[in-house]
């Protein structure tokens, strides 16, 4: 049942639990400093639990805190006869405040004379049956050490539970024990502090709540194996793809999927067995289920169901894989500004820690609270419902990448215990069923004054089949108040562990009817002594009205049996979620985010943990840190893109009117392969025009790629390309484009080039005309002075030739020119051979008339 104290009770309650003084010496005897010993200690108190055959035996020690002598020190107990009959009475008593025991031990211890600080040990023994206990219940007592004076030394308030003669009454308990720690990373390399190796340390908190809930021996020596081969660490942690979500090649206009959908296929998606089959596949599927083997479970001890937060855990594996930075002196550092860190070797505590933590928690049922603890009340509140079903999905991932075993998906930790009907529904949706809560969330009706059993019906929900019924196991806020309480000082555990006995003996003893379970789960950062921790799980099996129980036994009553012995479902938290000024920030970084992840190919979605990291309850009341730890992560995100870049080469000349350059294209994402759309365009495009070139492709992590762009350049003179990458639907990856100067000079040089290829035609065909010309010239002289001398010799031999004439080469026949002169026929074909055709370009031709 919950209990409401005022906040003086509350304090004066937390002071008189635990070693505090109730009263000092006599006058003269200066106050005690803060940091001096307790002047009385009680360091065991047997048994916790008496019957009529037990000794009570209270041992401890009491030290002189003052500067004066003291005389004749003894230390007595005090107590009563009668039991307290509530619970709301112990923590009245434990105040200090209220109603004081007044009936004496018949046993006093003498310490004697105390110098200032020095210390005298104590030993009280008295049979329970003469201390008159009157039955069943918790008494009050007082150990306390008096001077010769009678002055009150030094007074411990606690509990003496008592059995009595008649039959004990019992009550179960089922036990939630948690593997958390506040998120530790602002982005996946970067650790804001050292927090996280010194709780997986041998003895950390995180390795002493794993060794208590064990229950048995576990040795955090490294070994001589190379524990991150034997963890599976070697390839780091995985990717976290996103559901439901086209990859970028998908997305690309035109790009076909890799595997044709069922229509397309020509198949409905499923296939009937052929005759004699189904019987077949059932047998088969029978003897596959027979030989799997059974999951381990635990065989002794106390069950524990492991609530962890898969965040905490990502923070180990990522401890424990590779090198890792950490921030130094986080308090001084600014947001935007860039903080000093120093780097790490892997973290070889985390190794054996997860070595482990893998054979414990596999012998149990792990419940994971959603990752990092993210805010789902407000991020379901403020439109952003999308993270807070990512935070489940990604935990649950972040467990089985952790422990190499899934936790129990229908189970749900709401952070914090408490949730509202749209996370209730949320939850629901992602499978679970059984939801473990605290008692704000499902209030104890007004009516009931004793403690209700921890299950609890939740309503039903749209779709929900007639089978499916949804249960809230609700931990008890007093068990978790006690189990909270300070050990780590002297004193502090026996007082604690004997409240744990009182809590639980009063919660039995209610008249509140058979088959009632109680809920005990810690606070998320439980940080207990470990012989505290270890006793609660023991006296949960020794002390006789307690019963351990498993938490995947407690099951709801049947409805006709069940009392409505809580209220509705309650949100307690309104005022506390995060702000919705600080979740629009988020969601900056979500959109950086996302423009990210629209070039990665396969879906993933590397920031997601550190996004929801940064929607973490842990960050309500530090916001102004979280702005650190958000800047990291903007600062990180924006060096991813900057890998996805276009390398800057020289400026591009084109000697002619068309030209191609290359375009260098890199990505430098180790992990990531990229799918981009290359945008280039002309500052000028009347000046420089840009022809077809390969806009969207693939590029492998760590590569880089060339695109060939043809240009095609109209004006002489200098224009730039402005060339950006950008994703599949347009949008630019990079805040700046890339500036290619162009300069365009061959367009003179061509014009030059015409020219003279012109006048090389002009003079090509002319040339064989003068040459002619030339040839008919110098042939007319020799005919003329060859005549000349015929007709000389002719008219000196008196000789008469007639009409017939001799060959002039060789006998061939000889025709006659247009001038009256004589040609050989084979001078003419010889001329006519060099004629140039119509386009000016000279071909040679053979005899025959046809091209050479």
């Amino acid at each position: 049942m919950r209990r409401i104290v005022s906040a003086a009770a509350v304090t004066a309650m937390t002071a008189a639990l635990f070693p505090i003084p109730a009263a000092h010496s006599s006058a003269g005897a200066a106050p005690q400093a803060e940091d001096t010993a307790e002047p009385l200690v009680v360091d065991r108190i047997t048994p916790e639990a008496v019957d009529d055959d037990s000794t009570l035996r209270v041992v401890g020690r009491v030290t002189n805190t003052t500067d004066a002598e003291l005389d004749d020190v003894t230390v007595r107990l005090r107590y009563s006869r009668h039991p307290f009959t509530g619970r709301d009475e112990l923590d009245e008593f434990a105040s200090g405040s209220g109603w004081q025991p007044n009936a004496e031990g018949p046993e006093e211890d003498g310490v004697g004379t105390l110098e200032p600080a020095a210390e005298g040990d104590y030993s009280l023994s008295t049979p329970i049956e003469e201390l008159g206990l009157s039955g069943y219940g918790v008494y009050p007592l007082v150990v306390e050490a008096v001077d010769g004076d009678g002055e009150v030394v030094g007074a411990q308030y606690t509990f003496l539970p008592y059995t009595g003669d008649d039959d004990v009454p019992s009550v179960d308990i089922a036990w939630v024990w948690p593997l958390v720690a506040d998120p530790q990373r602002a982005d996946d390399d970067t650790f804001l502090s050292e927090r996280i190796p010194e709780e997986v340390a041998a003895d950390g908190r995180l390795s002493r709540l794993l060794a208590a809930g064990a229950q048995t021996t576990l040795s955090f020596d490294a070994g001589e194996d190379d524990l991150i081969e034997l963890l599976g660490l070697e390839e780091g942690q995985e990717e976290t793809p996103v559901p439901d979500e086209p990859t970028a090649e998908e997305t690309a206009e035109g790009l076909p999927s890799e595997e044709p959908t069922d229509e397309e296929s020509g198949q409905d998606g499923t296939e009937e067995p052929a005759d004699g089959e189904e019987g077949d596949q059932a047998e088969a599927g029978d003897e596959d289920a027979a030989d799997e083997p059974e999951e381990p479970t635990r065989t002794e001890g106390v069950p524990v169901t492991w609530a962890v937060d898969p965040g905490t855990l990502d923070d180990i594996v990522r401890l424990a894989s590779e090198e890792y930075s950490v921030v130094q002196d986080l308090e001084e550092v600014t947001v935007g500004s860039d903080p000093a860190v120093e780097r790490f070797e892997a973290d070889q505590s985390a190794q054996v820690w997860l070595r482990e933590a893998r054979k414990v928690l596999l012998l149990d049922t792990v419940v994971a609270t959603p990752y990092a603890s993210a805010d789902l009340a407000a991020l379901v509140h403020n439109g952003m419902g999308a993270d807070a079903e990512a935070a489940v999905r990604v935990g649950q991932e972040a467990v089985l990448r952790a422990l190499a075993t899934e936790a129990d998906g229908t189970y749900a930790a709401p952070p914090g215990g408490v949730m509202d009907e749209a996370v209730y529904e949320l939850l629901a949706e992602n499978g679970a069923e059984r939801f473990v809560l605290r008692e704000p969330t499902l209030p104890t009706a007004d009516w009931l004054s004793t403690t209700p059993t921890a299950q609890a019906p939740l309503p039903s929900l749209e779709g929900d089949g007639e089978d499916v019924e949804r249960v809230g196991l609700v931990a008890d806020d007093g068990l978790t108040d006690v189990l909270s309480a300070p050990t780590g000082e002297p004193g502090e555990t026996a007082l604690a562990l004997q409240r744990f006995a009182a809590e639980t003996a009063m919660i039995a003893g209610e008249n509140a009817g058979d088959d009632r379970v109680v809920v005990a789960s810690p606070e998320p950062l439980w940080d207990p002594d470990p012989a505290f921790a270890s006793g609660v799980l023991q006296a949960s099996e020794e002390l006789p009205w307690l019963s351990p129980e498993r938490l995947d036994d407690v099951e709801l009553a049947d409805e006709s049996e069940r009392e409505d012995t809580r209220r509705d479902l309650t949100y307690p938290d309104a005022d506390e979620e995060l702000s919705s000024t600080y979740l629009g920030q988020i969601e900056d970084v979500n959109q950086d985010v996302r423009l990210f992840n629209s070039v990665l190919v396969g879906g993933s979605d590397p920031f997601r943990p550190a996004v929801l990291r940064l929607e973490s309850m842990y960050w309500r009341d530090r916001e102004a840190p979280a702005g650190v730890a958000r800047s990291l992560v903007l600062s990180t995100l924006q060096e991813h893109r900057e890998d996805v870049r276009i390398i800057p080469g020289e400026p591009v000349t084109l000697a002619s009117r068309t030209g191609t350059t290359g375009i260098l294209v890199a990505n430098d994402l180790e992990d990531e392969a990229v799918y981009v759309h290359l945008s280039v365009f002309s500052a000028n495009s009347e000046r420089l025009a840009i022809g077809e070139y390969t806009q969207r492709f693939e590029i492998a992590p760590g590569t880089k790629t060339t695109v060939y762009v043809p240009l095609s350049a109209r004006i002489n003179g200098r224009t730039e390309l402005y060339v950006s990458l950008q994703n599949t639907a347009g949008e630019p990856i990079s805040s700046q484009d890339t500036l290619i100067p162009v300069n365009a000079t061959g367009l003179g040089t061509q014009a030059l080039m015409i020219s003279g290829i012109g006048l090389l035609i002009l003079v090509v065909a002319l040339a064989p005309r003068a040459l002619r010309k030339w040839a008919r010239r110098q042939a007319a002289r020799s005919a003329e002075g060859e005549d000349a001398g015929t007709a000389a010799g002719a008219e000196a031999a008196g000789t008469d030739s007639g009409d017939a004439t001799a060959d002039p080469v060789d006998g061939a026949p000889s025709e006659t020119g247009d001038d009256g002169t004589e040609r050989s026929t084979e001078v003419d074909a010889a001329e006519e051979s060099t004629e140039p055709d119509t386009s000016g370009t000279e071909h040679s031709r053979k005899p025959d008339g046809s091209g050479r």
